[in-house]
């Protein structure tokens, strides 16, 4: 298993290339931004979609579990992942195991996104959007944590 710095500068990378994915796509969507079949919003689209479901399957298989062991001190390695999702909620981490597992949800509707119309992809597209900053909060908190009971790792 990898170590909790290393998930967590790889959680970064996700993010950050997620958030500059974000600022290369005009805000609103519309219907008239897929008709064009823009290259680079093509580009910066893939790009979230990639991201966002990399960023949640590092997060969901492999850092809840490592900050579990590491950080929490529980012996969560035989546990499954929504236990370890109720142990963080539990410790505050998360704001809701039901809310991780919309957030989980969306990552799912994302890799599948080539199946809706333009209307609905437009609205998956904003409510990930907004996920983005949640996502972020919630890595915050982990770090936060981490720095205090590790040392002087930042972000």
């Amino acid at each position: 298993m990898r170590s909790l710095g290393d998930l967590i500068s790889e959680c970064d990378l996700h993010l950050l290339a997620l958030q500059e994915a974000m600022a290369r796509c005009p805000r609103p969507l519309t219907v008239d931004h897929f008709a064009t079949r823009d290259p680079a919003l093509i580009a910066a689209l893939d790009q979230f979609a990639y991201r966002f479901v990399k960023l949640q399957d590092v997060i969901s298989v492999q850092l809840f579990r490592r900050f579990a062991l590491d950080v929490l001190h529980e012996p969560v390695e035989s546990l499954p992942v929504i236990d370890i999702l109720n142990l963080l909620e539990r410790y505050r981490y998360l704001p809701s195991v039901s809310r991780w597992q919309e957030i989980r949800e969306m990552r799912n509707q994302i890799t599948h996104e080539y199946r809706l119309d333009p209307g609905e992809l437009i609205m998956t597209l904003e409510i990930a959007f907004r996920m983005v900053s949640e996502i972020s909060e919630i890595l915050d908190g982990l770090n936060e944590r981490r720095r205090r009971s590790c040392g002087s790792y930042s972000r």
